[in-house]
């Protein structure tokens, strides 16, 4: 398997027109290869087919992950920081992002 993306619908009611894209992992034998940016463009289609209005994802800081969602769309909406613990005594923040897809949100894929 080259990588997975899982989506998430809201379980409240107040908000089931978004989705949370909770896992999207790329086997690290297959990144650099594009894999990584065709997941979310995946997810933002099948959220569209869904009828989903917006999406959200978390990423970790100090990996590039944040740019690189910033340059495909993403707006970014919140930042905890020191939130995921990479290694014993090594924190990174973590950052939340979301696309509107009423607004033709897409993910510039490279």
């Amino acid at each position: 398997m080259a990588g997975m993306v899982l989506v998430r619908p809201s379980a409240d009611a107040i908000y089931r027109r978004r989705a949370e894209i909770r896992k999207l992992m790329v086997h690290p034998g297959r990144q650099r290869n594009g894999a990584g940016g065709r997941l979310p463009a995946r997810a933002i289609e099948y959220g569209r087919r869904l009828g989903f209005r917006q999406l959200l994802l978390a990423t970790r800081g100090g990996t590039g992950l944040p740019e690189l969602y910033r340059q495909r769309g993403w707006t970014e909406v919140g930042r905890c920081p020191a939130a995921r613990q990479v290694a014993p005594g090594h924190s990174r923040d973590e950052h939340w992002f979301q696309l509107d897809l009423d607004d033709g949100g897409v993910s510039r894929t490279a």
